[in-house]
């Protein structure tokens, strides 16, 4: 199944026009003109004809040269806002869409213009697909190659590693890639000796063309592209090209190596590199406006990759007067660097001042965008009052954090990523050192209020800040006895635990505990991937280990608070929201899922604890057996949907048949049914997928995508008849497996898309085993039992069956998000 991704929908964003039928326009997955183009006969082209790479050396006719180099311009034009309107792709792609087949020679450059902008389209649009782009961007790569075109060639390579790069990180996944297609065969088998001929053919492209990129990381494929990129762009004497790939090649090798500490060092070398390489290509930028700008931004990756003492650093930093406008914001930018190069020699008081002076300078600004960047590195030159300078940076960054983009407009990186994780890592770093004790609350209280701001941020980024305005965090008053929240704080020397609870006769109790043996960010990382590889993809019993240590870490000092009605609410951190706390197991062997109810949140700000009181819930199910062809991608047949389907509506009797149970259903079919009577449950057995982007989640009907946002307006209908639904069900594969950003994958789109909770899959689970955990929590829940303890129940059943059902392959998959009770 290919991994895909949601904001608010396309209703009220700039640019976007009202939809006219499910299959009325070119983008509409549920039908658009490409697949038509795929699958009829017309006279028509469009990108998934032109720009497969299957299809790259055996095109019979396409459209002229000048249709399609008009078509790709006006694209283009509608591309050059980037991620700053996520509408502009989806018009893109209308442009681009159904064209006249009357040439019957083809003009390979201007296919590779076409292919390109179809790419960099497909990258960006809200009802895109990243699969589908890295295809027609390895379709354009092959006929610029073709025509000897390196600027397209450089072009569309860059764009390759941008959309490769994105991609989410699976352990072992099966891949989001497509394996090299027989025409790329043709394709490097005739291209490869020419190359080893010639001199002057950009050997690095081909390279990338001869590898199979489906057993490569996300890293691999990225910078096999922009080495492409860059070896096809050197000899145009452009040097801004140059540098941007040298840039973007050094940002997302240091994403790399904040991912892998085994390899570290070596990629922070290769970081650094790629940046100082690309300072040199910079100098020769002729506008000075850019200039700048690149300069500044190599010279800051150099930084972030630890090299000080490098003479080429201290150039840089002199070519920046050379090319600075004396304009406040960018002369700060200028300080700060010359701060930072004194700070990596350890001379702190100079580096102090250089801060300060990029402090005051950026205060001048009319959109002091880094000034808590500034306030951040000054607490480093400045340790004795670090907590000052830190709380300080914080502040401001609460007062400018509405006026940050989502995506940096060069390195297409998260604002969140870049300018805010590290202010509130450092702001809860701070307020935790400043409890002296367990008990000085005050300090916890402070550390957990920011931990909940940092939460929404990410949400916010994630999912785009119209679509989830800031809210109050469930009030402590509210828990009941034996519920307990725990916030696990992941921070690079150590693991934070901060939890709440509430015994029976007793005020809640707030307390911190840092753990025993220090153990850092790295190494709670890597357990997760141990744990998760083993229960998610492997057939040993590799896990049990890890997850023994897990629970010594993040369970066992609140062990003293679990028992039979204990609740537990999780909000987890980074890479925790992974990891199936179910099965992480004491010493003993004894399962947590034994011990509590379980539930997990991103964030209590958009988790109320649900009414436990309740009538027998309505249950409206929707199922896809059958196999689809999208746009998308495609979707193979689901045997056992239909048989989960009425499980569900009979909540856990197939023959009783209570609810509603739709078959190989549409998204008008949804409409109509949610809009008919109130639902309580919507359970969705079908297709489901995140492709890292939230704007681009989607579950999958009958012909076609419905996204999230459109989901959420599904559900008003509903919402206006009986509130919130109260839970959501999504048992497809993998449902609830998205990158660490991601906010809890597709399962927490769907709280945010109107659900007060939801139960979704952390990985693929065979149909016997689905049906036979749902059917026993729909007769749990129906009996009155609230969400987490039905789920736990369910579970329970299945780990007693002493059958194949026991496996935590199978129970532990499932996880509740959101409500518990």
């Amino acid at each position: 199944m290919s991994k895909e991704s949601r904001t608010c929908g396309l209703r009220g964003m700039s640019g976007a026009r009202p939809r006219t039928g499910r299959r009325a326009r070119w983008y509409t997955l549920a039908a658009s003109t490409m697949l038509t183009g795929l699958v009829s006969t017309q006279a028509q082209a469009n990108p998934l004809e032109l720009c497969q790479p299957s299809a790259a050396g055996s095109l019979s006719s396409a459209p002229d040269a000048e249709t399609l180099t008009a078509a790709a311009a006006n694209a283009e034009s509608i591309l050059a806002v980037g991620l700053a309107d996520l509408t502009a792709g989806d018009r893109a792609l209308e442009e681009l869409g159904s064209l006249p087949s009357t040439s019957s020679s083809i003009d390979r450059a201007s296919l590779s213009a076409y292919c390109s902008a179809a790419g960099e389209a497909m990258r960006i649009a809200q009802e895109g697909s990243a699969t589908r782009a890295q295809s027609f961007l390895i379709g354009a790569l092959i006929h610029a190659e073709d025509a000897e075109d390196r600027e397209m060639q450089a072009n569309a390579a860059y764009r390759l590693a941008l959309v490769s790069a994105a991609l989410p990180v699976r352990p072992n996944a099966r891949s989001a890639r497509a394996s090299r297609s027989a025409e790329v065969q043709r394709f490097v088998s005739t291209r490869s000796a020419d190359a080893a001929a010639s001199s002057s053919a950009p050997v690095p492209c081909v390279d990338l063309l001869l590898s199979d990129l489906s057993f490569q990381s996300n890293w691999a494929v990225a910078s096999k592209s922009l080495e492409c990129s860059i070896a096809a762009t050197s000899d145009l004497e452009q040097p801004l090209p140059v540098a941007r790939a040298k840039l973007q090649l050094a940002r997302v090798t240091l994403t790399e190596a904040g991912r892998l500490p085994e390899a570290r060092g070596e990629l922070m070398r290769e970081a650094a590199n790629a940046a100082l390489d690309g300072v040199q290509s910079a100098a020769s930028i002729t506008s000075a406006d850019a200039r700048f700008e690149m300069l500044a931004r190599l010279t800051e990756s150099a930084l972030d990759a630890g090299i000080f003492d490098d003479p080429r650093m201290l150039g840089a930093v002199n070519l920046l007067a050379a090319s600075s406008d004396g304009s406040a914001s960018r002369e700060a930018w200028r300080m700060a660097l010359m701060g930072r190069l004194l700070l990596g020699g350890g001379e702190l008081e100079g580096a102090a001042s250089y801060f300060r002076q990029a402090i005051l300078l950026e205060s001048q600004a009319a959109q002091p965008l880094r000034i808590a960047d500034w306030h951040l590195l000054l607490a480093e030159a400045d340790p004795v009052n670090r907590g000052n300078h830190v709380m300080q940076a914080y502040r401001v960054l609460e007062e400018i954090r509405p006026l940050l983009p989502r995506y940096d407009t060069v390195t297409q990186e998260t604002m969140f990523q870049l300018r805010m994780r590290p202010v509130f890592t450092a702001a809860v770093d701070v307020q935790l050192e400043n409890a002296a004790s367990e008990q000085n609350s005050g300090s916890i209280v402070i550390a957990q209020q920011i931990v909940e701001s940092f939460r929404q941020a990410e949400i916010q980024s994630a999912f785009g800040a119209d679509c989830v305005p800031p809210r109050d965090p469930v009030s402590l008053s509210q828990l009941q006895d034996g519920e307990i929240l725990l916030y696990p704080i992941l921070l690079d020397d150590r693991l934070e635990l901060i939890y709440a609870a509430k015994r029976p006769g007793s005020e809640v109790e707030y307390r911190r505990v840092t753990s025993a043996d220090g153990a850092s960010r790295d190494r709670i990382e890597q357990l997760v991937r141990d744990t998760t590889y083993s229960l998610g993809y492997g057939l040993d019993d590799d896990w049990i280990d890890g997850s023994k240590e897990l629970h010594r870490l993040l369970i066992e000092p609140i062990d003293h608070l679990l028992g039979d009605d204990s609740s537990l609410i999780i909000i987890p951190d980074g890479i925790l929201r992974r990891l199936p706390f179910a099965a992480l197991q004491n010493e003993a062997g004894e399962l947590l899922i034994e011990r509590a109810d379980i539930s997990v949140s991103p964030s209590l700000a958009y988790t109320q604890p649900g009414d436990s009181e309740r009538d027998r819930p309505q249950v409206l199910a929707a199922s896809l057996s059958k196999s689809v062809e999208l746009t998308r991608g495609n979707f193979a047949e689901l045997r056992g949907t239909k048989r989960e389907g009425d499980i569900a509506a009979g909540l856990g009797n197939a023959d009783e048949q209570s609810g509603a149970h739709l078959e190989n259903f549409t998204a008008s079919d949804l409409r109509e049914a949610l809009g008919s009577q109130p639902v309580d449950i919507l359970h969705l057995a079908t297709h489901a997928s995140f492709n890292g982007r939230s704007d681009r989640s989607f579950i999958v009907a009958d012909g076609e995508a419905i996204l999230l946002s459109e989901l959420r307006d599904l559900l008003g209908a509903n919402q206006l008849r009986g509130g919130l639904i109260s839970l959501i069900i999504l048992s497809a594969c993998e449902t609830a497996l998205g990158d660490d950003q991601a906010s809890m994958g597709l399962a927490g789109s769907a709280v945010q898309a109107g659900a007060e909770s939801a139960v979704a899959s952390l990985w693929e689970v065979d149909d016997a085993g689905t049906l036979e955990l749902m059917t026993h929590f729909y007769r749990f829940y129906a009996e009155g039992q609230g969400r987490a303890e039905a789920m736990r129940n369910a579970q329970l059943t299945l780990i007693r069956s002493d059958n194949v059902y026991s496996d935590p392959r199978v129970w532990a998959a499932f996880t509740l998000l959101g409500a518990w009770r």
